[in-house]
């Protein structure tokens, strides 16, 4: 056999014991700095960094339990091949890349290049992965990504596309350390951690008497209980109660006309329709009481400034894109659009990318893939199974899953075990033997974040990246995902190999004239003979520099990042200097990138290397030429009109309750946590949230197990009694039933409640196909212990 290129051999190796080490946690999105000390290459203790520039010393509970994140029962620690009987055998890496690589490269010669797919590249605060898939994709030609955030955000990307030409690089949010009112719905931040230090936010706005607000929830909640006024919703009420807002706002003459005038197109066909809302009969939709919502109304017209806050209780919900869509138009006619204190847009660390102008179709569904902040098209989840089983010759025939876990994590778990089955090559990249790895016909293993160098790049309200190096050594084979998918593009005839006049020049490229002559031979070399188009370019751009730069720096993963702290030099000057004014003097974006990457390198907690301008903020990230908003849509329009003239939803007597799947509590992590040991405090964690009067009607106690029944299967939980539930709403937390060996039989046993084997993935949002995991209709049944 021959043997594959490489460049890295294995997991970067660190010092077994140490103390106040520098990290991240990457349980969740907001990746609070932390510091850690470790013995015996154990992580022994957690504390929150005061020194990182965003989270500033706050973190959660959940970051005190990463050590259960690297060490658990479930570890993959060498390649594995999956023989005839269903077992699996241990494999060299280059039997594993070599036999990958023909796999794949047959599919390519019979097939379309879409018919080869990719799920996942990364997650969470570990998004080197990334760094490396993309270029790979580009490189076969294949538009096919299915990622977490596409199941969940990319309405707002539609949206700012739609709205104001918005990239892939920025994301909406709301400004909550200087709103003077928040219109908050969808979300417990007080448990669920949104934003930025939200408990510390939240608190701010309760003690301040100038400034209010607003929660909008079907439950009580720890938050709910700080607002100044509680909307207590009905489930997917959301779409109603900004129409309402809308329609009091205009109907009132309370939108600020100046704004509009400036910043807005073809509002006036908007108002018209805001102008004939029925504001009783949206109170009547939403459950909520018409005063309440004139008096919310007005307080978010008049009271300056003003943000709107919403996450997965909305994008999870009905209706999730054209939600979002009235959050941004609410902002707008109230001038808090891109304002300082409103909502406003935080980038991504790197340079603008190109907006991308045509997006790829599904094959089944024609649903749009859509650029959410990493710069190439994303598919939702729900609709991977169909685009395997469909009948056209172009469906996918292989996937690549990396840092996912579509058997736990995707809705609809049955449909993708049929879809997954028909798949002739599925390859999972995965620090631990998931659910979704036992159905693979290889499994990969790559380190967890705390394992090897990584970074954390989701935007905050300060441009402040991490580039963290790891704190613990990794299983003896495990190999980056970035090292992975660099053998995969040589294996697979991407990657050429690298003259050695570019590692000449590579070792020069640590002063300005020297990263000139560097660039210009990579591209030169990355560009001949080519025939594949521009994808084909920046692939072998990127796998010749992880290959010649990688090696020169602490470690080969940091070639990507070195490219990304070059462009955002070369393009966003303005942040820098806001940020770091004593670099002023420094003109040459060569010589400002090589004192970033420095920075970055030299400061593991995370370096602050720009700040917006706020008060310019919407006049900046909008790309129309003449800096106006686009409002008017004709489907979106006639899908509101539609909903201005809805009745009543009637209730299923055969599914009579409405399922929250995903309420955020404690101890809620996706499936990134294999190891149920996590959790403190009393249990049961995964308990099924009811209301007394719900309980009492079906005759169940505290404690007791029940079976949640919807069109799509069945899941057991026992009861927990919840007095802020409404009578009819259930509520699951979002643990999703990864198996884990038992302590004393080693059997593979349940953790959680696996809550998408409930969901139907034809329940979903007619733009984005983001589930409706938020509203599953379901019933509910006694039974014994026996039976569950």
């Amino acid at each position: 056999m021959t043997a594959i290129a490489h460049v890295q051999t294995g997991p970067a190796a660190v010092p077994a014991t140490a103390d106040n080490l520098a990290t991240a946690c990457a349980l969740c999105s907001h990746n609070c700095g932390l510091r850690v000390d470790v013995k015996d290459n154990v992580i022994v203790e957690v504390r929150a960094d005061d020194s990182h520039p965003a989270t500033q010393g706050y973190s959660c509970n959940k970051a005190y339990a990463i050590a259960h994140y690297v060490g658990h029962k479930q570890r993959v620690t060498h390649p594995l091949k999956k023989q005839p009987d269903g077992s699996f055998a241990r494999i060299s890496w280059d039997q594993a890349i070599s036999e990958i690589a023909a796999k794949l490269n047959a599919i390519r010669a019979a097939h379309a290049p879409r018919s080869i797919a990719f799920a996942g590249l990364g997650g969470q605060g570990n998004h080197s992965a990334g760094l490396g898939g993309i270029p790979l994709m580009l490189g076969l030609g294949t538009p096919m990504v299915f990622t977490a955030l596409a199941q969940e955000k990319s309405q707002h990307w539609l949206n700012d596309r739609r709205m104001i030409r918005g990239r892939n690089d920025i994301y909406l949010v709301p400004d909550k350390h200087h709103t003077k009112f928040l219109l908050l719905m969808g979300s417990n931040p007080h448990i669920s951690n949104q934003g930025a230090n939200p408990k510390e936010a939240m608190k701010d706005i309760f003690r301040d008497p100038e400034r209010r607000m607003v929660a909008v929830d079907p439950r009580i909640t720890e938050t709910t209980r700080l607002a100044d006024r509680h909307l207590r919703i009905k489930p997917s009420g959301d779409v109603f109660l900004l129409l309402a807002l809308a329609g009091v706002i205009v109907q009132e003459n309370l939108q600020d006309h100046a704004f509009l005038q400036a910043k807005a197109k073809d509002f006036e066909r908007l108002e018209a329709m805001f102008s004939r809302i029925d504001i009783a009969r949206m109170a009547l939709l939403s459950g909520l009481d018409e005063a309440d919502i004139r008096a919310t109304a007005r307080e978010l017209a008049t009271i300056k400034p003003a943000a709107i806050s919403i996450d997965l209780g909305l994008e999870h919900g009905e209706h999730n894109t054209l939600t979002s869509f009235l959050v941004r138009v609410l902002s707008l006619m109230t001038g808090n659009f891109g304002r300082k204190g409103g909502n406003i847009f935080v980038q991504l660390f790197g340079p603008p990318m190109p907006f991308l102008e045509n997006m790829t179709q599904a094959l089944a569904s024609s649903i749009e893939a859509i650029p959410a902040l990493l710069p190439i098209p994303q598919f939702p989840p729900a609709i991977l199974p169909e685009e395997i089983t469909t009948s056209h010759p172009d469906r996918i025939r292989a996937l690549v899953s990396d840092g996912a876990n579509p058997l736990s994590s995707y809705p609809d778990t049955y449909r993708f075990r049929e879809a997954f089955a028909q798949l002739e090559l599925l390859v999972v990249i995965d620090p631990a033997m998931s659910e979704t790895a036992w159905m693979a016909d290889y499994v990969l293993p790559a380190p967890t974040g705390y394992e090897k160098w990584e970074m954390s790049i989701f935007p905050k309200d300060v441009i402040a990246p991490q580039v963290r190096p790891p704190v613990v050594s990794g299983p003896e084979e495990a190999l980056p995902e970035v090292e992975i998918y660099y053998r995969l593009a040589r294996a697979l005839g991407i990657a050429p190999a690298a003259p050695a006049f570019l590692y000449t020049l590579a070792r020069k490229a640590d002063t300005p004239l020297g990263m000139a002559a560097y660039l210009a031979a990579v591209n030169s070399v990355a560009a001949a003979g080519i025939t594949g188009g521009v994808g084909s370019v920046v692939a072998r751009s990127a796998y010749l520099t992880y290959e010649t730069l990688g090696p020169t720096l602490p470690n080969p993963m940091l070639a990507y990042v070195w490219l990304a702290v070059l462009g955002y030099a070369a393009t966003r000057r303005d942040q820098i200097i806001r940020a770091l004014p004593e670099l002023k003097g420094v003109r040459n974006p060569l010589a400002l990138a090589l004192m970033l990457f420095r920075k970055l390198v030299d400061h593991p907690e995370g370096a602050l290397l720009g700040h917006y301008e706020f008060e310019r903020n919407l006049e900046y990230y909008n790309g129309f030429k003449d800096g106006k908003v686009r409002v008017w849509f004709a489907d979106y329009a006639r899908d509101l009109e539609r909903l201005m003239g809805a009745e009543p939803e009637k209730v299923d007597p055969a599914y009579p309750f409405v399922l929250n799947g995903g309420l955020r509590t404690g101890f809620t992590a996706n499936t990134i946590m294999q190891d149920p040991a996590w959790r403190k405090g009393k249990g049961p964690h995964a308990a099924l949230y009811m209301a007394k009067e719900d309980a009492e009607a079906l005759g169940v106690q505290a404690g007791e197990r029940v079976k949640i029944r919807s069109r799509r299967g069945e899941v057991f939980a026992p009861v927990k009694i919840d007095a802020g539930t409404q009578p009819g709403h259930l509520h699951l937390p979002n643990m999703l039933g990864q198996r884990y060996p038992d302590p004393v039989t080693g059997e593979l046993k349940q953790t959680g409640v696996p809550i998408n084997e409930l969901v139907d993935l034809m329940d979903r949002d007619p733009y984005t196909a983001c589930p409706h995991t938020r509203r599953i209709r379901v019933r509910v049944e006694k039974v014994t212990e026996e039976a569950a």
